[in-house]
Formats: C-alpha cells, structure tokens, sequence
C-alpha cells in the first residue's frame, strides 16, 4: 500500500509543533532556514529573515501569516489541505495542478511544459473525480468481502458454540449413561447381597437342625451312661440283676440307632460369565444429524412381500452432502406386532447410505432413523404396508375324456422354466400331455404305467415317477423321447417330485414315509428324513431358503425342516378356520416368497408366509364342488391347479 498522504501531512504538523529536527525547512530563501511561520496566500513556509522580509514588502504585508508555535486547530487542518507543490528542481513553488494520463502522475505547469509537452493532460480535480469511481466501486467490493468474513466469524463462532454444546449434550448423555449403569449394578449388588443373605440363612438352618440332632443324640447316651455308671458304682446285687438287660438292652438301641450325617453345606461359587461391556463411541464427524434426511420409499406405502428400499443421506452443516466412515446409521423396522423387521444397509461411502426391507405383512409399520446416535428430523416415519396383490382367476382348460386336452385324474402340473410349456399327468389314461402356456394342447408322451407326479429339470427334460413300475423314475426330453429311467435302490414307492433350485431331486416315498433328496442326475442319495413322532405319509416337499416344506394329509398341517432335514415347526392345524388345513396335498412356493397350500378337504387354496402367517386364501366360485390336488407357478408368476373332480387345469395370475 502507498505512504498515507494524509497520516504524512499530520506527521509534518506534529514535527512544527514539537520542534523536531525533520522539521519544515524555509521555502523562500536557499539557507535551509527551519521555517518558523507559513503564509497561507503563497503557501509557503518561511524562516525569520523571510517572515521580516515578507512583512516589508508592500505586496505581501498583508497576507495572512501564522506563526508556527501558534498553530489553532484550523489553521492545523487548512496546513493539511495546502496544495502539494511539485518535487522537481526549479519547480517547488508550482502546485501539482495537472494530471498527466499517459504517464499517470500529477504535474505542476511548468512540468506540463518541459517534461510532458504534446502529453494529454486534465485538471487534477477532474482526475481526481473520475478516479473516484473505480476506487468507490474497489472499496464496495471489498466492504462486501469483509462483510462476507465477519458473517463467516459469525458462523464460525456460532458452530463452536453449537459444537460445544452437543460436546456438552454427548458429555451429560454419558454421564447419565454412566450413573444409569452405577445404578443398576448397586442394585443388582443388592440383589446379589440378598441371595448371598438367603443361601446363608438356609444354610444356618440346616447346620442348627444337625447340631440339635447330635446334641439330642449326645443327651441320649450320656443319660444312659450316666444311669449304667451309677448301678455300677452303687454295686447292689439286686438292682444290677434287675436292670442289667433294661440297661444293656438301652445301650443297643443307643448304639444300633441311625446316627444323623453330618452337614455340608454346599460350595457357593460367584461367578461372572460376562463383565460389564461398555458399546459406547465417541464419533468425530462433520455430519450434522439434523440436516441429514430420508429419501424414497420411507414416507409412501410399502408393499407386503415385497421388497422396498429408501436412501439415507448423511450432509454437514451447510446441508452440502458428506461422508465420514465412523458414521453411524441405525434403522429400527417395528412391525404393527412390534417385532422387528430386518433390514440391510449398503454404505456406498459417498454420504449415502441404501436401506433395503421386505414387510411380512401389511398394517402400520414403524421406521426409527438415527445417525451417531441422533433421530433424523421426521423420525419415527410410520410406513403403511398395503396388500400389493391377489391371484385373479384367468383360464381354465381341459376335461374330462381320453381325447387330447382331455383328462382323466390329471394328478400333477408343472412347467418348463426354460420354454413355459406346461406337463399335466394325465394318470388313469397312462400319458403326460404337453401344452402351450395359454392352455392349448402341443404333443403327449404315452405311457406304459399310470404317472403319478413329475417335475421339469434344470436342463429343460421332464422327470416323471410311477408307482406301480420297475422303474421308478424315468428321464424324458421335453418332445416326449425316453432318455433313460432312473432305478435307485433307495426308492421304493417315490409318490411326489420336486426339483430345487439347486438341482436336487426330491421325493417323497411312502414306503417308509420318508423325504429323500437324490443328486441332479438321480444317482446318489444326499438325504433322507422323516418327521418325528408321525405315521402319516408325506403328500408333497418343495425346497426354498434352505428349508423343505411337507404336506401331511393325516396330520393335517405342513411340516418345515432345515436344510439338514431336522424338523423345525408345523404350519397350520387341522380344522377349516383361517390358517387351519384339511388333507393337504400340493404345495409350491410363489414368486412373492409364499407358500401356497391346496387345502383339499376344505376345497380352497391358502396363501402362507413362509413363517406360517396366513396371508390370504382362494375359495369358493370355482372350488365348490372341486378337489384340488397339486399346484405349480410359472416363471411370470400364473398359477396353475389341478382338480380331480372336474379334470381340469385352472390358472390364476
């Protein structure tokens, strides 16, 4: 920055008065004279000699001269405001009344003359004026700046006091946290000192009951010694004849008689399987919960079954989106039963965190966010959860005959996952016939024994077993060409099949009343269990997340094992209220992740979670006079059914 002209001014004023040696020098006479006086109508400063001289000419008596010493305060300022006379040689007594705009200096006249002749030059006033403008409109902006800044002080200053106090929030919450903890550890002392109390008690018990046994005991003996000892000692004849078998004979029973045991007490032992665990964190992160926010699918109705996520965005202060990797998100799904929902969280380490969920059923659920350990604003949401679908009725097809698309006790249905061709065992006329996915008859695959269930394999083939047969199990192309049976020396009356998603082939075999699991290729036994403490013939087993699901017709319910076949619950009891089967056979698992019974004694279909929640039910218009029998589910979600009664194929989407 330039020397301040004004603060320059000032300093040669206080040097005038102090007398100080940088004083103004005379600029009148060559003498280098320190001026003592100044003459505000030449506007020079002059010494003595020149102030005398100045007084005695006729032309310049009269002009206003002030002494130095005796400066007033307007005077001060008008010394201050003195025009700035030009530094050139020969030059000191012209005023710098110019303002040359090529070379960007003020001049005084003579300099306009010698040194900047041909130059374009303006008033310095007029100068002066117009450089007013640019050097406002810099002070604007920089005003501006600095009232950029102290807003920023002032933020800054507001984020610290903020900051310290949720230092201080955090700090009381730990606090509280700790003391809550003190607490509950004092009264669990208490508790504890109080079973300690009661073992002693009883323990004092049982030792004053012994000790008053062994004194009686004592007391008993010592009595007896005590009468024998006196005989003795008194030594009459008589008396010791009389007494002696009373006497001896009380010393027996004395000696003979059950001694008590003595007590021991048992050892009490403290022990502690699990100290105390302290989970608490400190987290340091520009996060700022309160401006973070939910986005998606938090704050609409949710679909049951189906899965639905939101988007959880972490942002600062300023609301700009960030990330810090000690966040933490937690997301709390209670469902109308106050079960919790389980959920999933993808960081994607951008500030932005994906929730996904899956509702089970329908009804309010409630959705709790935090972040570090703070609700999100709006938090709790509360998300409906609708019923999203319900099977509708689409076609039906087939009836009762030997003709094509004719049945007769058409027992099983499944469909190809690679073509959607749909195979129907066809059993009293010994034939699988093959048909388009809207019901029109393609092709049949005659027979030489009645089949009884089939199923498609990974490779598209069709997998068919029959009771009544050599061989159990035979493998055909999809066109109807025998690739080859399939005899396993563990199966012996194989009455359902399955194929998992894995491959594997299920079987149910009444032989033994087993579900037995058979490698892809139908070589190798994998597994085979039964369900405890039941006589009853397995109908139907289909295999999903890692579960087998079994129908019981006798037993009324379906079973669900693990995926070691060791049996975990039932689904459904017998009766013909919501949830409760009668003589369940098919059973098959729906797109949506719900197991759907044919409830045959009821003549209706029922729509389970796999948790065994009953979900909706099919009945009536179509069922009434109906005997559902096995079911099957298309890759674009269709569901077939096959009923015995009509001899038909109904399909529901």
């Amino acid at each position: 920055m330039p020397t301040s002209f004004h603060l320059n001014r000032l300093v040669d004023i206080l040097a005038l008065r102090d007398g100080n040696t940088r004083a103004q020098k005379c600029s009148s006479c060559d003498e280098n004279n320190t001026a003592t006086c100044y003459c505000f109508v030449c506007q020079n400063f002059l010494c003595t000699a020149c102030f005398d001289a100045h007084q005695r000419l006729k032309a310049t008596r009269d002009h206003r001269n002030v002494l130095i010493d005796k400066l007033r305060a307007q005077d001060v300022e008008e010394l201050i405001n003195r025009p700035v006379m030009c530094s050139q040689q020969y030059h000191e007594n012209q005023p710098l009344e110019f303002y040359c705009e090529e070379c960007k200096v003020p001049i005084c006249h003579k300099c306009s003359v010698v040194s900047h002749n041909r130059h374009t030059m303006i008033d310095t006033q007029k100068a002066a004026q117009i450089q007013k403008m640019p050097l406002a409109d810099a002070m604007a902006k920089v005003k501006a700046e600095m009232v950029i800044c102290e807003n920023q002080i002032q933020k800054q200053v507001d984020l610290m006091d903020r900051n310290k106090n949720k230092i201080l929030f955090a700090e009381k919450k730990m606090t509280d946290t700790v003391e809550e903890l003190i607490r509950d550890l004092r009264e669990h002392e208490r508790t504890m000192k109080a079973k300690f109390h009661e073992i002693y008690e009883v323990q004092q018990k049982h030792h004053a009951t012994r000790l008053d046994n062994f004194e009686l005991v004592v007391t008993q003996l010592k009595s007896c010694v005590e009468r024998g000892e006196s005989i003795l000692e008194r030594n009459i004849s008589v008396e010791i004849v009389q007494t002696n078998q009373t006497i001896i004979g009380r010393c027996e029973e004395l000696l003979n008689a059950r001694k008590p045991e003595i007590y021991k007490p048992p050892h009490v032992h403290y022990m502690v399987e699990n100290k105390l665990n302290i989970l608490d964190r400190t987290v340091v992160s520009n996060t700022d919960p309160s401006m973070s926010s939910a986005e998606g699918q938090c704050e609409k109705p949710a679909k049951q079954n189906t899965e639905t996520n939101f988007t959880i965005i972490t942002r600062d202060s300023d609301g700009l989106q960030c990330y810090h990797k000690d966040d933490q998100i937690k997301v709390d799904i209670l469902t109308p039963a106050g079960d919790q929902l389980k959920t999933e969280i993808n960081d994607t380490k951008d500030g932005k965190y994906t929730v996904t969920y899956t509702p089970q059923c329908d009804g309010r659920h409630r959705v709790e966010i935090q972040v570090n350990g703070q609700p999100l604003t709006l938090s709790p949401w509360v998300v409906q959860v609708v019923l999203h679908w319900q099977y509708q009725f689409a076609f039906q097809f087939g009836s009762t005959g030997k003709g094509q698309g004719e049945f007769d006790q058409p027992l099983d249905v499944a469909v190809s996952e690679k073509t959607g061709t749909i195979a129907v065992t066809d059993k009293e006329n010994k034939r699988i016939q093959m048909f388009s996915s809207d019901g029109n008859f393609l092709r049949e695959i005659v027979l030489n024994n009645e089949p009884f269930s089939l199923a498609f394999t990974e490779a598209g083939n069709v997998l068919a077993c029959f009771l009544n047969s050599d061989n159990k199990l035979s493998l055909f192309t999809e066109g109807g060409q025998l690739i080859r049976p399939i005899n396993h020396s563990h199966l012996k009356v194989p009455f359902h099949l399955s194929v998992g998603s894995d491959g594997r082939i299920i079987t149910c075999d009444w032989a033994d009343n087993k579900i037995k699991v058979l490698s892809p290729d139908g070589k190798d036994l994998l597994l085979s269990f039964s369900a405890p403490y039941c006589d009853s013939h397995p109908f139907c087993a289909v295999y999903h997340q890692d579960k087998f699901f079994v129908s019981y017709r006798s037993a009324h319910c379906v079973k669900v094992f693990n995926n070691t076949g060791v049996y975990l619950h039932d689904i459904g009891s017998e009766g013909s209220g919501d949830g409760q089967l009668s003589r369940p056979t098919g059973l098959v698992i729906d797109k949506f992740n719900n197991l759907i019974v044919c409830d045959r004694g009821n003549k209706r279909l029922q729509i389970f979670a796999l948790n065994g929640t009953l979900f909706t039910k099919i009945e009536g218009q179509f069922f009434d006079e109906s005997n559902l029998f096995n079911a099957v589910v298309s890759n674009n979600g269709h569901l077939f059914v096959t009923d015995l009664a009509k001899n038909r194929i109904y399909v529901f989407q």
